[in-house]
């Protein structure tokens, strides 16, 4: 699994092990496998490397040309650090995730060291060591100086003397000057050093995710993440070689007793755990089976994506979107391979499928063991497991109830959304739609000499006879029963959204465009509208009602999708959505600015319901009294009927008078309904 380590140090001339001089060529040599040569002393270092390691020199844009030469570069600190004691080198030495392939380790690397330290002014000397297959990992040495705007050195620090009320200089106990040392970077300071740990870890766990993987590290260390176990230390490639030949490290002993210690706490931890299980305090978490998180991360990796149970069921019906666009093209080496992939993700988001399945069966079968696992479907499995994890309990049996009506509700919009690409217009034209292709029907019929006494003898007389007009008909009547299913799915579909969101309401009353309205304003408010709500219902404060409106009246060809981009949820195809957004400003004009509001008018519902209008006017006739009533408030300062809202109006019109006569008649409704609904759960005594 993944682990956190990032180690730092500072290297200086005289070594704290030995308290001999070392070179930085010495040290640079040793982390690249390079040749190098002091210049000092004319001293070539070289260390063979079983695996040689992948090394880069980053370096920031002001930076000299010569730092990309690794010799150059630390014989030319060697120069500038003249002290005998001076620190020439900052070096971190960081493990990388196993789960990453070598190009994604590398990637990794090169990112973090120039967002860490590239960016602030240091030059990043890096080399990744894998050595030893389970311990990939980089080091990176770092310039302790910065580097002028001319590319030349510049200081580390600086002095301020101190001065006395007077102003004289203080004197230190020598005798001479005192003052404060000042550095010109903060890279020294602990904060920054806390930073590039936290940076580590965000990175890192950042690249796992995009590439499917479900492991993470952390920079806190186990006190701070409430662990009880004690952190090993860092035992390095001299420890583990002196170990090998037979030699004792402190480093090594030390982790075996850390690692004998840390077994004792896993053990009396997983006791608790039992115990918090026993006691029903555990929480309610997906369990995948080791094989599963193999196959599953395999998968992600195939398809390039995260991988849960929406994001295969989108790519799903974008590969049903993409065999339907070329299976009717003429045949090539491209359309064969593109079927080739299709059918290949077909089988990984089947796999994936059965996993999230058998996941999902486990988890019910544990903690709802009186229902009937096998009489749920998919869709009703992975529901049940989500809604138990979110809210970290077993769910009550209303709750459980609900699950089959949610699962329903979603899947028949998912088929309407198929079938129709604009529901909005849909609505309005439907029923015209059915007449016109009902008396096309006829009047086929009636030329093709069809009639219902011997209609299968009277069908097969006509195909012979009249085969273009036959095919005419076979087309008129396949569309009238698409037709049919959609306009009986719309009404299903709504009538289940408003029951659930409005028990009171008689749907049987309102027409499929009212029905509409209703939906599509509960949507735009984000809430169930009532009578007593009307009067103040408002979406967007002032500031936001401005940004949209310069959205959507501007020229900018990529309008669309800043406005879906900051307003993810704004149904900019939607007249309805459009019609209630413009009564909104309209209704709080006094409050807008003078561009906003001149440009008010500019948005245009009409626009989006052309077809419908032929049908209805309500967009027209909503659309013309906002703006009779904008161009009053831009003339005369002055608006007529502005209280209640345009579209308020209609929404008032909709909820008055379609409440139940009594709540009897209300109750007896559910009654029935909850008698007609299939008892698909039920295995066992009630929970």
């Amino acid at each position: 699994m993944a682990i956190y380590h990032f180690s730092g140090q500072i290297m200086s001339r005289i070594s704290k092990q030995t308290g001999n001089p070392k070179s930085p060529l010495a040290c640079a040599a040793y982390r690249s496998g390079e040749k190098l040569i002091d210049e000092v002393d004319n001293t070539a270092f070289f260390y063979k490397r079983e695996v040689e390691p992948v090394t880069h020199i980053l370096a920031p844009s002001h930076a000299p040309e010569w730092v990309y030469n690794r010799q150059n570069l630390w014989n030319e600190v060697n120069k500038i650090e003249k002290n005998y004691n001076a620190q020439f080198a900052r070096e971190f030495n960081v493990a990388l995730p196993v789960e990453l392939n070598k190009e994604q380790q590398e990637e990794l690397t090169l990112e973090f060291c120039k967002d860490a330290f590239v960016e602030r002014g240091m030059v990043a000397d890096i080399a990744i060591h894998r050595d030893d297959k389970s311990n990939p990992h980089f080091h990176v040495m770092l310039t302790v100086r910065p580097f002028n705007d001319d590319g030349s050195w510049g200081i580390k620090a600086r002095r301020e003397y101190k001065y006395d009320e007077q102003g004289n200089h203080i004197l230190d106990k020598h005798g001479k000057k005192a003052f404060y040392k000042v550095e010109t970077t903060d890279w020294n300071n602990k904060d920054v050093f806390n930073s590039w740990r936290k940076l580590w870890a965000e990175k890192a766990n950042e690249y796992l995710k995009q590439n499917g993987i479900n492991e993470s590290i952390s920079h806190l260390s186990n006190e701070d993440r409430g662990l009880e176990q004690m952190p090993t230390i860092h035992e390095g490639y001299v420890a583990r070689k002196m170990e090998k030949n037979g030699q004792k490290s402190d480093r090594i002993s030390f982790n075996k007793e850390v690692k004998k210690y840390n077994r004792l706490v896993s053990d009396l931890q997983k006791y608790k755990n039992k115990k918090d299980k026993l006691n029903y305090q555990n929480k309610f978490v997906r369990k995948f089976s080791p094989m599963e998180k193999k196959e599953l991360s395999d998968i992600a990796k195939q398809l390039k994506m995260f991988v849960n149970v929406q994001s295969i069921s989108e790519r799903k019906l974008q590969l049903i979107d993409w065999k339907k666009s070329i299976q009717f093209s003429k045949d090539s080496e491209t359309k064969f391979k593109q079927l080739s992939r299709i059918e290949k993700e077909e089988n990984l988001i089947s796999t994936a499928e059965q996993i999230f399945n058998f996941e999902s069966t486990r988890f019910i079968e544990k903690n709802y063991p009186t229902w009937d696992v096998n009489s749920l479907s998919f869709d009703e499995k992975v529901l049940l497991v989500d809604k138990t994890i979110e809210n970290n309990r077993l769910l009550s049996e209303g709750e459980l109830d609900l699950i089959e009506d949610e699962v329903y509700s979603n899947n028949l919009l998912k088929e309407i959304n198929g079938l129709l690409h604009n529901r909005y217009a849909f609505v309005i034209t439907i029923n015209d739609r059915l007449q016109s292709l009902i008396t096309t029907r006829n009047d086929l019929e009636k030329k093709l000499g069809i009639s219902s006494s011997d209609f299968e003898i009277s069908l097969k007389r006509a195909a012979l006879k009249n085969p273009k007009e036959f095919e005419m008909l076979k087309s008129v009547i396949k569309h009238t029963g698409e037709l049919f299913k959609a306009r009986d799915l719309m009404n299903e579909f709504y009538n289940l959204e408003i029951q659930k969101l409005y028990p009171s309401i008689d749907v049987n009353k309102l027409t499929l465009e009212e029905k509409e309205i209703l939906i599509v304003g509960t949507e735009y408010y984000e809430k169930p509208i009532t009578l007593e709500s009307i009067p103040s219902l408002q979406r967007y404060d002032v500031e936001n009602q401005v940004k949209i409106i310069k959205l959507l009246t501007n020229d900018d060809h990529l309008r669309k999708e800043k406005l879906e981009e900051l307003y993810p949820s704004f149904q900019i195809n939607n007249p309805r959505y459009l019609m209630l957004f413009k009564d909104e400003c309209l209704r709080n004009i006094h409050n807008l600015p003078d561009f906003a509001s001149a440009k008010l008018k500019d948005i245009n519902p009409e626009k989006l319901a052309e077809k419908e209008i032929i049908k209805s006017s309500l967009i027209k006739d909503m659309n013309f009294k906002m703006n009779e009533e904008i161009d009053n408030f831009t003339t005369n300062n002055s608006l007529t009927a502005i209280s209640s809202g345009v579209t308020n109006g209609l929404l008032q019109s909709i909820l008055e008078q379609r409440n139940f006569e009594s709540k009897k008649q209300f109750e007896d409704d559910l009654k029935n309904k909850s008698s007609k609904k299939k008892n698909i759960h039920r295995s066992g005594p009630s929970l």
